[in-house]
């Protein structure tokens, strides 16, 4: 079975997943809290990340930059909420709205910023570029999905007055789809710009010899 076949398995797998848990939840009309479901929207965007890391293998510095943003964000929202002044911040039922919004967002600037860090020539080691190219075309399916499957989570539980934070949470999530699939058709239609590992005569011939 090839790498490509797994890749699209998975892919189809964990789709599979996310709308039976989400259609289970719905039905039973199961509520987690709002701090485990804006918990698992974090998560989910570090997990997209290590996603196309895996993919591009060369945006390794916007992950750093990504959990360093947050945590310097979450140890400042931290220490701000365990004062005495801060603590009336918990008590606005607007916090849990904000929150979500940043971290899309900011989602928004380190999505842009991993693309713009992938220069002409970068180096593409575990794909050829069919491969890479049916993998970008699955992966821009693939995420818009499992998005929209965890918006609606958001939408439903957290943002469901229909205020301006739920109409600036839409439109965030809307461009942030729009930079990841155009992101990704752009490096489709443009795939000459990278360098293909196994696609090298060296790489070639070192398989051959070793074989």
């Amino acid at each position: 079975m090839s790498d490509l076949t797994i890749y699209f398995l998975v892919t189809v797998f964990i789709s599979a997943l996310e709308t039976f848990t989400y259609i289970r939840e719905d039905k039973k009309e199961e509520k987690d809290s709002k701090n485990d479901i804006i918990y698992s929207f974090l998560v989910s965007n570090f997990l997209i990340l290590q996603f196309y890391f895996t993919i591009y293998q060369n945006i390794g510095f916007a992950i750093m930059v990504s959990i360093f943003v947050y945590f310097v964000f979450w140890a400042i929202y931290k220490l701000y909420t365990d004062s005495k002044r801060g603590s009336k911040l918990l008590e606005n039922k607007n916090e849990p709205k904000w929150r979500v919004l940043f971290i899309s967002i900011s989602f928004i600037l380190l999505a842009s910023l991993s693309f713009l860090e992938l220069e002409d020539g970068a180096t593409i080691f575990s794909y050829n570029k069919s491969d890479f190219r049916k993998i970008l075309i699955n992966s821009i399916i693939f995420v818009s999905y499992i998005r929209i499957i965890l918006d609606l989570r958001v939408l439903k539980n957290i943002l469901f007055e229909k205020d301006i934070w739920r109409r600036a949470f839409i439109i965030s999530e809307i461009i942030l789809i729009l930079v990841l699939g155009l992101g990704n058709a752009y490096n489709i239609k443009n795939s000459d710009r990278f360098d293909f590992y196994v696609e090298r005569e060296d790489y070639q011939e070192t398989s051959g010899d070793e074989l």
